[in-house]
């Protein structure tokens, strides 16, 4: 959902630094697509509406639909600028708008997503909000594992739950790209659903990771070589179809998935930000599917039919533009309390200080990540030894960050 509201507080940067003046606030500031995004000290927007709220950004997840918008990969996005980004953080609360449904204090620890398009995001030290895209967490959690959780399996149990009721030893199908969208839902299917789940990697590293995780089997796309993908997909299902196809990654690959679909009452899901309806006829790869005998032509025109039905009814979901305002904040809740109960987990590939914002797009951007890179809002010196570089230097493992060192929430 494209917004048109602009951060007004950008227009006019003060003359202060970040440190000496409390009016200010210290972001990660995109002027142009394609360009490097720049530190700056932006004015405070003080005085709130009625429905937001003003949080304190401990941790912001870098996903790749954020710099896929940093650099200019979907132009069409045209999004407005000066533009902050960053949709998924996390923090506490500062200061609340007379309106306050959700029962709000000043010191809750609180976890935010908004439009993957709003310029008001995460990568700033305090952030302004609307009221209806925050939501409490608990103080079993860390506020920096919740910054990973809330669009990836969000949207993952949205659409379990709702709309193709997933079940017990159901086999589906998840493209797993570098990101966080496909990891999610392969941790959901398999740590609360007990689904089998036949992961899609595009790394090597990528399937290692979803093996750990619990996934059935893992199949990496090698090269782009998607006539020898078909392959190795058919050979891990032999002759079982599958209930879901789970895309988060795009590239056309669901013309690819079909005929590994149940043709009847299977269905084919769309999680990838940037689906196009109208442009996903002409996005199918390029790869052979294998020749059928004569003996079984009609066969095979029924299940053309059929495969063509399915991908004509292509459902894709986007839990932030979701119509139903409460089905929206009862994903977030439940994914809240599933995480509080140890149901299922974050995973942080790598975090950088907000100081070396521009690290971390590349590093994003070269496929480095397994999972969500996430951003250490707050510290703004990459030398201290309470940033993630800091800790690395130490020594200690990436999946090491809670209770190691001492916590700012």
């Amino acid at each position: 959902m494209l917004t048109t509201k602009l951060f007004p507080a950008l227009g006019a940067l003060s003359e202060c630094t970040v440190f000496l003046c409390r009016a200010a606030h210290r972001a990660a500031v995109l002027r142009e697509p394609g360009k490097p995004i720049v530190l700056e000290t932006v004015k405070k927007v003080e005085k709130l509406k009625n429905d937001e709220v003003r949080v304190k950004v401990h941790y912001c997840s870098l996903n790749t639909t954020d710099v896929k918008i940093i650099t200019g990969k979907h132009k069409e996005l045209d999004v407005p600028l000066p533009f902050i980004p960053g949709h998924e953080f996390s923090g506490e609360i500062v200061e609340i708008g007379k309106d306050n449904p959700h029962f709000f204090n000043r010191g809750d620890r609180v976890v935010v997503m908004n439009d993957l398009q709003d310029p008001n995001g995460g990568l700033i030290s305090e952030a302004v909000v609307k009221n209806r895209d925050v939501w409490t967490v608990p103080q079993s959690v860390p506020l920096r594992e919740m910054a990973v959780l809330p669009y990836g399996h969000g949207t993952a149990l949205l659409t379990f739950a709702l709309h193709c009721n997933l079940k017990e030893n159901d086999l589906i199908l998840i493209t797993a790209g570098a990101a966080g969208m496909g990891l999610a839902a392969i941790d959901l299917a398999v740590s609360v659903y007990k689904a089998k789940v036949i992961a899609i990697c595009d790394t090597e590293s990528s399937s290692d990771l979803v093996r750990a995780k619990g996934a059935h089997k893992s199949i990496s796309i090698t090269k782009n070589n998607y006539s020898k993908l078909y392959k190795n997909i058919a050979e891990a299902l032999g002759d079982k179809k599958a209930k879901v196809a789970y895309d988060a990654v795009g590239k056309g690959l669901l013309h690819l998935l079909a005929d590994f679909v149940d043709p009847t009452n299977g269905k084919l899901i769309s999680v990838d930000p940037f689906y196009n309806a109208q442009k996903f006829a002409s996005e199918a790869p390029e790869f052979e599917r294998p020749k059928r005998s004569k003996g079984k032509e009609d066969r095979k025109s029924e299940e053309d039919q059929l495969r063509a039905a399915l991908l004509q009814n292509v459902q894709h979901f986007d839990l932030y533009e979701y119509p139903d305002l409460d089905t929206y904040r009862q994903m977030i809740s439940d994914t809240i309390e599933m995480r509080s109960e140890g149901m299922i987990a974050g995973h942080i590939s790598k975090m950088f200080p907000l100081a070396k914002i521009q690290q971390a797009i590349e590093f994003v951007q070269q496929k480095q990540c397994t999972g969500k890179v996430l951003i250490d809002v707050q510290c703004t010196d990459p030398d201290d030894d309470d940033c993630a570089e800091g800790e690395e230097k130490k020594g200690k493992t990436k999946q090491e960050p809670e209770g190691k060192k001492k916590e700012k929430d």
